[in-house]
């Protein structure tokens, strides 16, 4: 159980700091003034925030894997951005909501159709607070499609997660990570 639970930490924290390396640009990128030009271009590229949760999550069916994934990913970032270590607060926050509908399953259930209702979901969320970064003369169109395609962005990036899930998988590398070990890791369906 020991190395188990050593192994769950170390790939958490691989994929955490894989999953802070790539927001590194989308933060460095996205200052409050660039998000206020640019509020599409940001939130297409909102799903970045949600990669390292749904892999873990997926890769493992253990609590508390997208939490400790995205905290690592805002430690990562924190130095390198202009927004410094309140990154990890807006990282974390996105894997703990990750973390709410399995828990609410108790962690026993784990389909694939939840990923992408909850991280739709997240990400619809998410875009409400983003609002406030906006331009004030930001038009209305804008500020609306903001939504669907933030709820678009955190779907999108689930099904990448879950596909890059099913290859590592397919390695051998994360076997004996999942709580249950059935012959294969990984089961998705699309």
């Amino acid at each position: 159980m020991k190395n188990t639970s050593t192994r769950i930490l170390l790939t958490c924290a691989a994929i955490g700091v894989a999953n802070g390396i790539l927001l590194l640009p989308v933060f460095g990128i996205f200052s409050g003034a660039a998000i206020a030009a640019a509020p599409l271009l940001y939130t297409v590229l909102l799903g970045f925030w949600f990669f390292g949760g749904v892999l873990m999550q997926t890769l493992t069916h253990r609590p508390g894997v997208a939490l400790l994934t995205t905290f690592i990913a805002g430690l990562v970032i924190g130095p390198f951005t202009p927004y410094g270590f309140s990154t990890v607060l807006s990282t974390a926050t996105v894997g703990l909501c990750q973390e709410l509908p399995f828990l609410a399953t108790l962690y026993r259930k784990w389909p694939t159709w939840l990923f992408y209702v909850a991280n739709g979901l997240i990400g619809l969320a998410y875009a409400f607070p983003a609002q406030a970064i906006f331009a004030a003369d930001t038009p209305d169109g804008i500020r609306l499609a903001v939504y669907p395609m933030a709820a678009a962005s955190a779907v999108a990036t689930t099904w990448i997660a879950r596909i890059v899930a099913k290859r590592l998988d397919r390695t051998g590398a994360t076997r004996g990570l999942m709580r249950t070990a059935p012959a294969t890791n990984v089961a998705i369906e699309g």
